[in-house]
């Protein structure tokens, strides 16, 4: 029989450290191969992904996961796609609950978080990279909005989403599901680069993190990872 052990590739201070954290709680086999992003002195692309990672195929950025010979080997990128991959080859027990559980409500609160939340997270990204000016007359009244309303709107949405959801603590209930695996990286930048005062402002959300956090799962995975400080960007002072 073919082995299928995963191997993922995986690069400090990014998404994929998410990606780590979902296949420390399948609990299974898999190789790590861990690179290192550009140093913000490099001369040609600093904070970018580094030549070792980009070797690896067309995409070339974390995360990116080839499956078992079982499997074909496939090159699979993009952190939705590689966890809904490992989900349904390997949580045999459905814990996630993407084959027998609200896969309605996993999927519509993937696709906010991965389009309305994560927009408004590259914004302020872009800010801090001071690739657009916050308050400049070119941007007309979106400048303001996108340097926090929007993203406090998107916010309100999802603290409703884990009071009114399922009970237990994560957007799926008492175990965390796909969704909880794609809110982390976002919450994680918003927490780390104080974009908003979550404890105070979304206090739902900031336990939700909490809880993340103390898994067992997560802190293996911060273990076997190489760095997850998301401050290490460039940052300036918002509106």
């Amino acid at each position: 029989m073919a082995d299928n052990k995963p191997t993922f590739h995986h690069m400090d201070n990014s998404q994929s450290q998410r990606i780590l954290w979902l296949l420390e709680e399948l609990s299974i086999p898999y190789n790590l191969v861990s690179h290192l992003r550009n140093p913000q002195t490099h001369p040609k692309g600093p904070f970018l992904s580094p030549d070792t990672l980009k070797a690896t195929g067309p995409y070339g950025k974390a995360p990116v996961l080839f499956t078992g010979a079982a499997d074909g080997n496939r090159y699979i990128t993009e952190t939705q796609a590689i966890a809904t991959y490992l989900l349904r080859t390997y949580d045999t027990e459905d814990k996630f609950g993407l084959k027998n559980g609200d896969w309605v409500r996993d999927e519509m609160l993937c696709s906010y978080i991965q389009t309305t939340l994560q927009r408004t997270s590259t914004f302020m990204l872009m800010l801090d990279f001071g690739l657009v000016r916050n308050g400049a007359p070119e941007m007309g009244p979106a400048g303001k909005r996108f340097d926090g309303p929007a993203m406090r709107d998107a916010l309100k949405d999802l603290e409703r989403e884990l009071k009114e959801g399922p009970e237990g603590g994560f957007l799926m209930g008492r175990f965390p599901g796909r969704a909880d695996i794609i809110l982390e990286f976002p919450m994680s930048m918003i927490k780390q680069r104080n974009w908003v005062d979550l404890k105070n402002e979304f206090p739902a959300l900031d336990a939700w993190l909490g809880r993340v956090y103390e898994r067992p799962a997560w802190k293996r995975g911060i273990e076997k990872g190489n760095g997850y400080d998301l401050t290490v960007f460039p940052q300036r002072p918002h509106l």
